[in-house]
């Protein structure tokens, strides 16, 4: 049986609040309302914004906020779209090289790289873990600087028992299929300003119509990624398909596994994606009711997996953090040596982990204004890195069976 690549976690409380949504009349701005309502207890103090993407937020912040040849800061690791919707829009993109650690942006590094140019920070949590915010949040204080923190992997991650999104003048969250909570492909602006919030409503209610072509693509897609969560149906659907195309045609099955990235597409286009249905937000609060209760299974798979692999050399764990601030949803491990044929291995195996070395953005094709620089930490683990499934729907005996074909894959090699 393989363990595919992603889950959605999904119970039957949340299939049953799909159906009722489908089959009873709920009005949709009732259920717009009750989500705002939760997400606020969350980001008190903050204008919330439900949108159908993570990137449509930010794309609408930098062009509401922003203007031609301001100077955004990004880390070296960001999300590559994030940096090409900021050339799209005619910004000048500065790289920050990243912390050991955690491959969160060095701070230390930051203030070297303001001039009277610069205008935003884009402080990105990384695989769910918190970046040092608070001095980030400190040195755009000092120089007048907007913040924009993306937290797309990041919710339910904690400073001091506040949440990331909190501290930046924006926060961006992603609600996508891969992601806890999610609206099967979604995302929520969090803002501190009233008139960017207004902005964005306004663009979406005048941009995006009821597009029934989109939607029922998009339906399509949720219901085979559903299908697709569960091993024993992944094992019947897709298995088969993704060993062939890994064996004999990588490109093929790179660009099927990261299309979501957006990075191939010549231009971001904010009108990719449909709004959000009435189905997908009562789905998102059906979620948010039990995220603290996801995240407390994650972080018991992320113990066992830590404990396991400190004995093998070869295998180093980011995000070597246990306390309650991290989410866990992203369990990313560093091959040193040899990562190519023990990825290899694994998927002969079975497991079907993620190849994380899409992060790099000084290795994609954009116009960076230090591009010539250096970066070493992230030179050091790019093409190094693998996720491995850390899904709260995954049971105990699926997370050994992970780890135990991640001990004999690196052994074999």
């Amino acid at each position: 049986m393989a363990i595919p690549f992603f889950s959605i976690d999904l119970k039957l409380i949340d299939l049953i609040s799909i159906i009722k949504d489908i089959l009873l009349p709920y009005n949709k701005k009732k259920n717009e309302n009750k989500f705002k309502e939760l997400l606020q207890k969350r980001y008190p103090n903050r204008y919330i914004s439900l949108l159908p993407s993570a990137r449509l937020g930010f794309y609408l912040s930098l062009k509401f906020l922003l203007k031609k040849n301001d100077e955004v800061i990004f880390s070296s690791m960001s999300f590559p779209l994030y940096v090409k919707i900021a050339k799209q829009l005619d910004l000048k993109i500065i790289l920050v090289d990243v912390l050991e650690k955690d491959l969160n942006i060095d701070v230390s590094k930051i203030e070297e790289k303001i001039n009277k140019n610069t205008k935003a920070i884009i402080a990105t949590h990384l695989f769910g873990y918190p970046c040092e915010i608070e001095k980030i949040k400190n040195i755009c204080k000092k120089h007048n600087l907007l913040l924009i923190e993306d937290c797309a992997q990041s919710f339910n991650s904690k400073i001091k028992n506040i949440e990331t999104g909190n501290f930046g003048d924006v926060g961006i969250t992603s609600t996508s299929l891969l992601k806890i909570p999610t609206t099967l492909s979604g995302g929520i602006l969090i803002s501190k300003n009233k008139e960017l919030a207004n902005k964005v409503n306004e663009w979406q209610e005048m941009n995006l119509k009821d597009n029934l072509s989109l939607k029922f693509k998009l339906f399509i897609k949720v219901i085979l990624s559903i299908l697709n969560s569960y091993p024993k149906i992944y094992s019947i659907l897709s298995d088969k398909i993704f060993n062939f195309l890994f064996k004999y045609n990588p490109k093929i099955y790179r660009k099927i596994l990261y299309s979501g990235m957006g990075v191939k597409e010549l231009k971001y286009d904010p009108l990719e994606r449909p709004e959000l249905a009435k189905y997908q937000i009562t789905i998102g609060i059906s979620q948010l009711n039990r995220c603290d209760e996801m995240n407390k299974i994650r972080k018991m798979h992320s113990v066992f997996f830590q404990e396991t692999f400190k004995k093998y050399s070869n295998i180093i764990v980011i995000n070597n953090h246990f306390e309650d601030e991290w989410n866990h949803q992203y369990f990313v491990i560093l091959i040193k040596k040899d990562f190519a044929k023990i990825n290899k291995e694994l998927f002969k195996l079975g497991v079907h982990a993620m190849d994380e070395n899409v992060w790099d953005c000084s290795k994609y094709n954009f116009d960076i204004k230090n591009k010539k620089e250096v970066f070493p930490i992230t030179e050091m683990v790019n093409g190094k890195l693998l996720r491995i499934q850390n899904n709260s729907f995954l049971n105990k005996k699926n997370i050994q069976e992970i780890a135990q074909k991640i001990i004999n894959g690196n052994n074999k090699v």
